[in-house]
């Protein structure tokens, strides 16, 4: 197995990154000094995940298109 960079911690302060390894993405988070790393696809819909809301005290994600 082969490891690719997905991202810096320093792009992943502005946001949520997302890391195309064709064919899978991966939305990438972070919250505090972690790092949380989730297929893009709400299991549900398929939608994007890195478009979610993340709960910074329960670290919980949630797909925008079931708020």
């Amino acid at each position: 197995m082969s490891w690719n960079r997905a991202t810096t911690l320093d792009a992943l302060s502005g946001g949520p990154v997302v890391f195309h390894q064709s064919p899978i993405q991966v939305a990438l988070f972070r919250v505090g000094d972690e790092i949380f790393a989730v297929d893009n696809r709400c299991p549900h819909e398929g939608y994007p995940l890195a478009e979610g809301t993340v709960d910074d005290s329960s670290c919980a994600l949630t797909c925008n298109q079931h708020i």
